[in-house]
């Protein structure tokens, strides 16, 4: 993981990984990424989604409805949770969200920054649901 990761974004990583266990997904996606960020409660991006009066208990329940695996597989390999595609790109794009703010570390605010920037993926999607978009993130 890039050294550049602020001690705080690494832990949301690694609870992202362990959403998609309990949830029965085989990958690590934006939404789970979301729900790490939920999960740990802290940081700048939580405390804008509360200035922003989102409820962060509905869109917890919003996100594991839309990614929880209803087919009950087992999972194969749950050491190696693989990213998803646009899982990957949010985490490139949250060292260039950090350059572009001159913060010599990827803080949670540059994680959401990034999740925002992609509305492909169903994390923006629920939170354009709360309002919340990347155009109306001035508060960074």
């Amino acid at each position: 993981m890039d050294q550049n990761f602020s001690p705080k974004v690494k832990e949301i990583i690694s609870y992202s990984r362990e959403e998609a266990l309990r949830l029965g997904n085989d990958f690590i996606g934006t939404e789970h990424l979301l729900l790490g960020l939920i999960r740990d409660g802290e940081g700048l991006a939580v405390k804008v989604l509360q200035t922003l009066h989102v409820d962060l208990f509905d869109l917890r329940k919003e996100l594991e409805m839309a990614i929880r695996d209803k087919g009950n597989k087992p999972l194969t390999n749950i050491n190696s949770l693989p990213l998803t595609k646009q899982a990957e790109k949010v985490i490139r794009i949250t060292v260039l969200e950090a350059k572009a703010l001159k913060s010599p570390t990827v803080e949670t605010e540059h994680l959401m920054l990034s999740i925002l920037k992609n509305k492909e993926n169903v994390a923006t999607q629920i939170l354009h649901q709360y309002e919340v978009d990347y155009e109306k993130s001035n508060w960074v």
